[in-house]
């Protein structure tokens, strides 16, 4: 995206809007006379829907008091400073608003990294500003060397992110179909009647079960049931697409489906350095209580990521059972 398109960009929220030639005499202000280049600039986001506060650390200097812009006015201001500065870094937390801002200033020039979601408060004190400054501080820190001042997320690539929908999808229309068919057998058990087990919402089933409930709320029911076969059909669709994407050989018990979405889930297998990294990266390793020559394993610690932890398991419990031997 080039900075003549972000300049025509437009936020519906007028409050956010800042005219460029404010920030041009803004960043002239701050930055001191034309050519003189500091070594790195600091820039740290807290991002919403609507606005983002922005704080501002050149070199080894202070942290600037934080400034609110729209997304164009953000990008137009990051832009402005690789003017002044031989290097400029860039980081907010990851979020609902995703990658789109990450890969935005890297087009643009700059260094950006995605942080894990920390708890920034200070103190009593929790406010968009100072969770701008504690990320510019936790940015640089980073960036001099200190690698536990932040967690950074890896950011996939375009093509890798949406085959990861793709496979996230299916996992979310399972849970929904899960929570519509609950909700109907509570509506049922809530009014005395007996609950069916297993699919009920199929037509063989919903036939016989249908005959022994109540008229009125058999037409509660039959709503539901009919969002549960569009369900079952969507699923299906989606089942069937990704097998269809998986290619290789498998051993027995693997199953095409859970393997294809473990591989969109990891991405790269190549960014492992040992065992305990990949273990890290599911949340199977062994919580740990060690000091002195005593040491105390408990059980895992499940931080990391639960889709991978689920698809593990269950991809290891089917080698099991169809591979005994």
């Amino acid at each position: 995206m080039g900075i003549a398109r972000l300049l025509d960009q437009q936020q519906p929220d007028n409050m956010n809007k800042i005219p460029t030639t404010a920030l041009t005499e803004e960043v002239s202000k701050n930055n001191g006379p034309k050519g003189s280049k500091t070594k790195q600039i600091f820039l740290g986001i807290d991002a919403h829907l609507r606005s983002y506060q922005v704080a501002i650390k050149r070199d080894n200097g202070a942290i600037q008091a934080a400034q609110r812009f729209g997304l164009s006015e953000l990008l137009l201001y990051a832009h402005k400073q690789l003017q002044w500065a031989e290097e400029v870094y860039a980081v907010y937390e990851a979020g609902p608003l995703g990658y789109a801002l990450y890969r935005q200033l890297k087009e643009l020039g700059i260094k950006p990294y995605v942080s894990a979601p920390e708890c920034l408060e200070q103190g009593k004190r929790k406010t968009n500003k100072l969770d701008a400054r504690k990320l510019c501080s936790r940015l640089y820190s980073y960036v001099q060397g200190d690698k536990e001042m932040m967690r950074v997320v890896r950011v996939p690539s375009v093509e890798l992110e949406q085959m990861r929908i793709e496979s996230r999808q299916y996992d979310q229309l399972v849970k929904m179909r899960k929570a519509l068919s609950m909700q109907a057998r509570s509506l049922v058990l809530s009014q005395g009647c007996g609950t069916k087990n297993g699919s009920w919402w199929r037509p063989i089933a919903w036939a016989k079960w249908s005959q022994l409930l109540p008229p009125w709320l058999v037409k509660h029911l039959e709503l539901w049931q009919k969002n549960l076969q569009l369900l079952d059909q969507q699923i299906s669709e989606c089942k069937i697409a990704l097998i269809k994407s998986l290619k290789e050989a498998l051993p027995k018990g693997f199953g095409a489906q859970s393997m294809c979405q473990l591989d969109r889930e990891i991405g790269d297998y190549q960014r492992f350095n040992n065992r305990r990294q990949i273990g890290c990266f599911g949340g199977l390793v062994p919580q740990e209580y060690s000091t002195g020559a005593h040491q105390r394993l408990g059980s895992i610690t499940k931080v990391g990521s639960p889709r991978i932890r689920r698809l593990s398991v269950e991809m290891a419990w089917r080698l099991v059972r169809f591979q005994p031997n």
